[in-house]
């Protein structure tokens, strides 16, 4: 009897679990970017800030057809594996849709601006960050979990604001991004049960290594990258807490992991032979992190009457709301209306396990293929909050009967 090989019995895990995600999805979380979203409760009064973030999110979803190619030609002999990721795409086109929708809808851009961005984006290529097929997972096992975060803090600087269309999209989105997390979690996981050490090896070069999509193509990355983590929507704190050690929590290898790190430390020169015999497998960006000139015009002053109807609010059948100022300027040409507007200092991650955070990481979890498995976790996770919840409670009552003594005595 001949023996099946590894990679055989991971195409056959990714089909089943790409007819398991489709049934789901048809079943139970399809939505319509069209008729879904409240778009005529898009806020014209909302800060450029926000639209400068939405903005952000929306340039990395333009190269979407960048993501779905280059990795397809390097996955195409899995059915199973090639095929999710078509239908991945069809998913994140939606969340492109909903986010460039609203910045027409709320007046913050022109359809001009649209148009101009978009032709400035598509100049320049992504490339793949990994050249091994498992590598790619880790990423964007890594890279779904740090989007759906960004779209849930997003979204409570919508909730500030009261853009009830913004928050329905992001609501939608958030779910999608749970959903396909727990996708290539599972993958992950089964590659574990093959090859522990390879792919823990794996995983953690990608976290060595990674960064998101678009870092070197996006005109002006960095200043949108100290926009949102000044806003608290994401950077390096919430990357650490929110992303690189749930991952590492949930695939049960975080002791694994540091006990790795530290004996890296010790042992330097191991440490450099490692990385030097993994730098075959990176693949260089060749256009360098140099933006493209910015040759597109403006659209000169603010004129309502001039403005052209985008063809997406065509469809729905709504006009662009006005915005007492006009519309903001784009990024992707100008982005001194978020250089000169102060900005907060960092709001930290105030209530990320809120009620609303469990129930929409639930209803993803819910809708994904492994949602037995999420809910014995969720449960574990609820008996330890409980338990340090109580603790918290017993200390603040001790610290109150002490200072009541002390007031008692004087």
């Amino acid at each position: 009897m001949s023996k099946v090989s590894v990679q055989a019995r991971m195409d056959e895990f990714f089909y089943r679990e790409l007819l398991k995600y489709l049934k789901l999805a048809e079943e139970r979380r399809r939505w319509n970017v069209f008729t879904d979203i409240p778009w005529h409760e898009a806020n014209p009064e909302t800060e450029s800030t926000l639209a400068h973030c939405v903005e952000t999110f929306c340039a990395v979803e333009m190269y979407l057809p960048d993501f779905t190619s280059t990795l397809l030609r390097m996955i195409r002999q899995s059915r199973g594996r090639s095929w999710f990721h078509i239908n991945w795409g069809y998913e994140e086109s939606k969340h492109s849709l909903a986010l460039e929708a609203w910045l027409l809808a709320s007046g913050h851009r022109t359809e001009e601006q649209r148009a101009a961005a978009e032709e400035e984006l598509l100049a320049l290529e992504w490339e793949l960050p990994y050249d091994h097929p498992r590598q790619m997972v880790c990423y964007t096992m890594i890279q779904e979990l740090a989007t759906f975060w960004n779209y849930r803090n997003l979204e409570r600087l919508a909730k500030e604001q009261n853009d009830f269309a913004l928050i329905g999209a992001l609501r939608l989105i958030s779910v999608d991004e749970r959903v396909h997390y727990n996708f290539f979690r599972n993958v992950v996981k089964e590659w574990m049960k093959h090859d522990e050490a390879g792919t823990v090896d794996d995983l953690k070069y990608v976290f060595e290594h990674f960064s998101m999509p678009g870092r070197r193509q996006i005109p002006r990355y960095d200043e949108s990258a100290r926009v949102l983590a000044k806003t608290g929507i994401y950077g390096p704190r919430e990357y650490i807490k929110l992303v690189k050690n749930p991952i590492l929590e949930d695939l049960k290898i975080d002791k694994e992991y540091n006990r790795i790190e530290s004996a890296e430390e010790v042992e330097a020169a191991l440490k450099k032979a490692q990385l030097e015999a993994m730098t075959r497998e990176q693949i260089q960006v060749t256009n360098g992190s140099a933006a493209p000139k910015n040759s597109s015009p403006l659209n000169g002053q603010f004129d309502p009457a001039a403005v052209k109807r985008a063809p997406f609010l065509e469809v729905v059948g709504i006009d662009a709301k006005q915005r007492a100022e006009g519309p903001g300027k784009s990024f992707i040409l100008s982005d001194d209306d978020v250089r000169n507007q102060p900005l907060p200092g960092s709001r930290g991650m105030p209530q990320l396990n809120n009620d609303l955070d469990q129930t929409l990481l639930a209803i993803g979890d819910e809708k994904s293929n492994n949602a037995e498995e999420m809910r014995d976790e969720r449960r574990d996770i609820g008996r330890m909050r409980g338990a340090r919840f109580r603790r918290e409670l017993r200390e603040i009552q001790e610290e109150k009967d002490e200072k009541d003594g002390d007031e008692k005595k004087e």
